[in-house]
C-alpha cells in the first residue's frame, strides 16, 4: 500500500493501529527535512481530498490563505475556514477534505528540527499538545514563504544552513501562533490596568522600585497583574520594567556619550560592574562592542 505521497505504507503499524484506516507513512531518513509546497499542487490532482494517514517523522502545517474544508484530527472532524493554519505534529492522524480553489501552502517538517529548537528554549509545549486548528492572519507565514522562494535552487554550502533557520523560524512562529491562541484577549480592564502600572514605571523606573511597592500603588494582586501584562503584551510584569530600563541603557549607550559606569549610576545600579555583566546578558554583546557596532554601522 503507498500513501499519497508515494511512499510505502508501515504496515506492519497500521496492523497495530487499526484506527490508521489508510497508513502510516515513516520518513525516518529525513531527520532534517523541510518542504513548502502549494497546498494545491497536490490536492486538486486527488480531488481536493486528503486521505487518513500520519507521518511517523514530519510534522506538517497547513496554512490556508482562502478557502477551507473539513479536517479530522485524531478522530474528531470540523470545518476549518480560512484564514489560519493546522498544526499535525508528528504521528498525528488526519484526513483533509478541502473546499476546490482553496489556496495555501503545505508546510512538512523534520522532527529534528524541533528537537534542535527544544535545545534552545523549553517554551515549545505548544507544539507538543496534539494537533489543532488556529483561525489567525497568516501574513507570518507569507513572509516566510516568500522569503523560502528567493533562495537559490542549487544547493551548496550554505544550503543546510539556510533550510535550517528557515524551519526554526517556521516552528517558533507556529509555537507563538499557538500559544496566542490560548491566551485570552486583554479585557479594557487589563488594558487600563497596565497602562497605569507603565505610567508608574516611566516616573521614576532608575529607583529599582520592588515589584511590591507597584503592587500597592495599584491596589492590586501580583497575580492580577501579571495576568494583565500577560494578555495586553506577552510580557511579565519583571519583564516589563527590566525591558524600560535596558530601553533607557541602549539610548544613553548610543546618545549620551556618558562612559559606562556614569550609565550605571544614572540607571540606578550602585555596582557598574554588575551593571555591565546584566546589560551582556540581556543584549548578547558587551557595553563596549554595542557602541563600536551602533557608531560605525
Amino acid at each position: 500500500m503507498t500513501g499519497p505521497d508515494g511512499e510505502t505504507a508501515d504496515k506492519t503499524r497500521t496492523d497495530r493501529d487499526p484506527f490508521l484506516i489508510h497508513d502510516g507513512i515513516d520518513h525516518a531518513g529525513l531527520r532534517y527535512f523541510l518542504d513548502i509546497e502549494p497546498l494545491e499542487r497536490r490536492s486538486r490532482p486527488a480531488n481536493w481530498r486528503v486521505r487518513r494517514h500520519s507521518h511517523a517523522a514530519l510534522a506538517q502545517i497547513f496554512v490556508l490563505a482562502s478557502g477551507g474544508g473539513l479536517i479530522e484530527l485524531d478522530g474528531v472532524s470540523q470545518d476549518f475556514l480560512a484564514p489560519g493554519f493546522i498544526w499535525v505534529p508528528a504521528g498525528a492522524p488526519h484526513s483533509l477534505a478541502y473546499h476546490p480553489r482553496t489556496h495555501g501552502h503545505v508546510i512538512t517538517v523534520g522532527l529534528g528540527h524541533l528537537v534542535a529548537l527544544a535545545d534552545r528554549t523549553r517554551t515549545i509545549a505548544p507544539l507538543q499538545a496534539g494537533p489543532r486548528p488556529v483561525a489567525t492572519d497568516i501574513a507570518e507565514f507569507d513572509r516566510i514563504v516568500a522569503l523560502s522562494q528567493i533562495q537559490p535552487k542549487i544547493e551548496d554550502a550554505l544550503s543546510d544552513t539556510v533550510r535550517n533557520a528557515t524551519a526554526q523560524i517556521i516552528l517558533a512562529t507556529v509555537c507563538r501562533l499557538l500559544h496566542a491562541a490560548d491566551t485570552p484577549p486583554p479585557t479594557r480592564r487589563d488594558a487600563a490596568l497596565v497602562l497605569a502600572f507603565r505610567t508608574l514605571i516611566e516616573r521614576d523606573f532608575t529607583a529599582h522600585a520592588t515589584l511590591e511597592t507597584y503592587l500597592a500603588t495599584l491596589n492590586t494582586t501580583e497575580r492580577t497583574l501579571r495576568r494583565a501584562c500577560i494578555r495586553v503584551s506577552q510580557q511579565t510584569p519583571k519583564d516589563i520594567i527590566q525591558s524600560r530600563i535596558a530601553a533607557e541603557a541602549r539610548r544613553l549607550l548610543l546618545f549620551s556619550g556618558l562612559s559606562a559606569a556614569q550609565i550605571a549610576a544614572r540607571l540606578g545600579f550602585s555596582d557598574p560592574a554588575y551593571f555591565s555583566r546584566w546589560f551582556r546578558a540581556r543584549e548578547g554583546v558587551t557595553i563596549r562592542a554595542f557602541r563600536q557596532e551602533r557608531q560605525t554601522g
